[in-house]
């Protein structure tokens, strides 16, 4: 007889946590221990690894145009002893954010949110959309470009407001433009 694979287990584990936690509950909890200084492993941390679970549920089955193929953009945000948020391009959401999940970890940062568009053209255009976007955020954010380098990484900004920047690269422009004036 065939062993239940890990995915499955995990889901239903994963399933009954959000029962007993709830997971608005989960995710103020986690988000209060991230940034007084929980350490990975989290598995002695129930509420951080539901909550970056159900951000990663979600991103799945909120996956726009999931059978198209195509660049798309997106945004994640992480929360150590302060938020992070990552904002790149990808042709394979599910591998991206594996990796970024575990990068995190390994930093001591666990995800806690996340938004991926629907296809905005080949992977090159929306390498150069990323690329436009970053340059923008890091003058509107920052006032400048850290160092004159676009990084793809923003400590200590709000996840909400990068994630509408990036969803409106009009206001975004617009932004960028009257830092000049």
């Amino acid at each position: 007889m065939p062993g239940i694979p890990r995915q499955v287990i995990r889901a239903f584990l994963m399933a009954q946590q959000a029962k007993e936690i709830g997971p608005v509950a989960a995710r103020a909890k986690a988000i209060a221990d991230l940034a007084a200084g929980a350490l990975p492993p989290w598995h002695k941390h129930d509420e951080i690894r539901l909550t970056s679970y159900l951000v990663r549920q979600r991103l799945r089955e909120e996956l726009p145009e999931p059978k198209k193929e195509g660049g798309r953009l997106y945004v994640l945000g992480f929360q150590g002893l302060r938020p992070v948020v990552k904002v790149g391009s990808t042709g394979n959401p599910e591998q991206q954010f594996d990796k970024y999940e575990i990068q995190g970890r390994n930093l001591g940062y666990a995800l806690v949110d996340g938004w991926v568009s629907a296809p905005v053209g080949t992977r090159k255009e929306a390498y150069r959309k990323e690329t436009c976007i970053l340059e923008h955020l890091h003058v509107v954010l920052n006032g400048h470009l850290i160092g004159g380098r676009i990084f793809e990484w923003f400590h200590g900004h709000d996840f909400e407001q990068i994630k509408d920047l990036v969803q409106a690269p009009d206001v975004l422009f617009e932004r960028y433009l009257s830092t000049f004036e």
